[in-house]
């Protein structure tokens, strides 16, 4: 059941960072005259669905925002209803039931990926847009920091017995932007934008390595050519958003995905 956002004389504190909420709040507006149904993903106290709220009151638009959160209570921004939502990710919404949905920097919280794309999928309608965002551990600066540490930026030792979901010690699942469309794509969900929040200055100091970054792509890419070519040219673009110069030196890892008409979820 949705709890009902009470009024506070604070407004909601961001987890995120300012320019990951700007990013994806100009990406979501072309799309806000005509959702009928918004939904913020791990809304936490509610700062991005109050700015969205806003937009959409504002300009007197139609559209019905909601949020969903692990922690609903925490949420408080009146006139947007918050559900109950599960570390797995599962969503108690129904079936293709909103046009605009948004998840920022939740993906690296969850248990169980695939569902949480599954389930996207299912309360998408059609044609429907998802915007989600996820540090990026591809960036240059986060591949030294595999290579030398085993962890890749703001990933480390978890506790084992407890958990903190909602702050950076909830970090439990990094994901590269590969894995995150070929979820997507998996939930029958296509990728129709990758960008990043911003450009790291410690990842433009490594550039030089860039070259050592398309060596290893290429040679990937020939491996799959003769073992699986098939394979291969259904992952072009995706191997080669890795190597691209937004994913080597960008911060957050944004991506745009739009659920195919008549597309089945086909699982992991």
């Amino acid at each position: 059941m949705p709890t009902a956002a009470g009024s506070s004389a604070a407004p909601p504190v961001s987890y995120s960072l300012p320019r990951t909420n700007a990013k994806v709040l100009a990406l979501l507006e072309p799309s806000l005259a005509t959702a009928r149904r918004i939904l913020d993903i791990g809304a936490g106290e509610g700062y991005l669905a109050s700015r969205v709220h806003a937009l959409v009151v504002g300009r007197g638009h139609r559209a019905q925002v909601e949020a969903c959160d692990l922690f609903p209570d925490n949420f408080r921004v009146p006139g947007v209803p918050c559900h109950a939502i599960n570390l797995q990710g599962g969503l108690p919404l129904p079936d293709q039931s909103f046009d605009l949905a948004y998840s920022v920097e939740v993906l690296e919280h969850l248990e169980d990926q695939f569902l949480f794309f599954r389930e996207v999928h299912r309360i998408l309608r059609p044609g429907g847009r998802f915007v989600l965002t996820t540090p990026n551990v591809l960036s240059l600066t986060s591949r030294v920091r595999t290579l030398l540490a085993g962890f890749p930026e703001l990933f480390g030792p978890l506790p084992i017995r407890g958990n903190d979901p909602q702050h950076v010690g909830g970090h439990i699942h990094p994901v590269s932007v590969y894995f995150i469309a070929y979820m997507a794509e998996k939930a029958g969900l296509e990728v129709t934008g990758c960008s990043t929040d911003r450009v790291k200055a410690g990842s433009l100091g490594l550039l030089v390595l860039w070259p050592l970054v398309k060596l290893g792509s290429a040679i990937v890419a020939m491996h799959a050519r003769r073992r699986t070519p098939a394979v291969l040219a259904e992952n072009r673009a995706h191997l080669a958003r890795m190597s691209s110069f937004a994913i080597l030196t960008g911060r957050t890892v944004i991506l745009e995905l739009v659920r195919r008409p008549d597309s089945v979820s086909r699982g992991p």
